[in-house]
Protein backbone atom coordinates (compact mmCIF):
# COMPACT_ATOMS: atom_id res chain seq x y z
CA UNK A 1 0.00 0.00 0.00
CA UNK A 2 1.31 3.45 -0.91
CA UNK A 3 2.06 6.22 1.56
CA UNK A 4 -0.14 9.29 1.57
CA UNK A 5 1.27 12.71 0.80
CA UNK A 6 0.57 13.83 4.38
CA UNK A 7 2.47 10.89 5.81
CA UNK A 8 5.41 11.62 3.52
CA UNK A 9 5.49 15.23 4.74
CA UNK A 10 5.38 14.09 8.37
CA UNK A 11 8.24 11.66 7.87
CA UNK A 12 10.27 14.30 6.03
CA UNK A 13 9.83 16.75 8.91
CA UNK A 14 10.93 14.08 11.38
CA UNK A 15 14.05 13.34 9.34
CA UNK A 16 14.88 17.06 9.29
CA UNK A 17 14.53 17.31 13.07
CA UNK A 18 11.03 18.76 13.19
CA UNK A 19 8.33 17.96 15.71
CA UNK A 20 5.94 15.06 15.28
CA UNK A 21 2.35 16.40 15.00
CA UNK A 22 1.03 13.08 16.30
CA UNK A 23 2.43 13.99 19.71
CA UNK A 24 0.22 17.10 19.86
CA UNK A 25 -3.09 15.46 19.00
CA UNK A 26 -5.70 15.33 21.74
CA UNK A 27 -3.88 17.79 23.98
CA UNK A 28 -5.98 20.78 25.11
CA UNK A 29 -3.15 22.27 27.22
CA UNK A 30 -5.29 22.59 30.34
CA UNK A 31 -8.32 24.06 28.55
CA UNK A 32 -11.66 22.51 29.47
CA UNK A 33 -13.97 23.23 26.51
CA UNK A 34 -17.18 22.26 28.32
CA UNK A 35 -16.88 24.66 31.27
CA UNK A 36 -18.03 27.76 29.40
CA UNK A 37 -21.75 27.97 28.70
CA UNK A 38 -23.22 30.40 26.22
CA UNK A 39 -26.18 32.42 27.48
CA UNK A 40 -29.42 31.10 26.14
CA UNK A 41 -32.68 32.73 25.18
CA UNK A 42 -34.25 32.23 28.62
CA UNK A 43 -31.80 34.68 30.19
CA UNK A 44 -33.11 37.47 27.96
CA UNK A 45 -36.72 36.40 27.45
CA UNK A 46 -37.61 35.65 31.06
CA UNK A 47 -35.42 37.74 33.38
CA UNK A 48 -35.86 37.60 37.14
CA UNK A 49 -35.91 41.38 37.35
CA UNK A 50 -35.21 44.42 35.18
CA UNK A 51 -31.48 44.36 35.98
CA UNK A 52 -31.12 40.95 34.26
CA UNK A 53 -32.40 42.23 30.92
CA UNK A 54 -29.91 42.72 28.12
CA UNK A 55 -31.48 46.07 27.31
CA UNK A 56 -33.33 48.79 29.19
CA UNK A 57 -36.83 49.69 28.02
CA UNK A 58 -37.45 53.33 27.10
CA UNK A 59 -38.92 55.35 29.93
CA UNK A 60 -42.23 57.17 29.38
CA UNK A 61 -41.79 60.94 29.57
Amino acid sequence: MAKSAARKRIEQRLRQGGMDPRQQRGNWNGVKPVTRVKPDKRKYAYPKNDDDRGFKPARAV
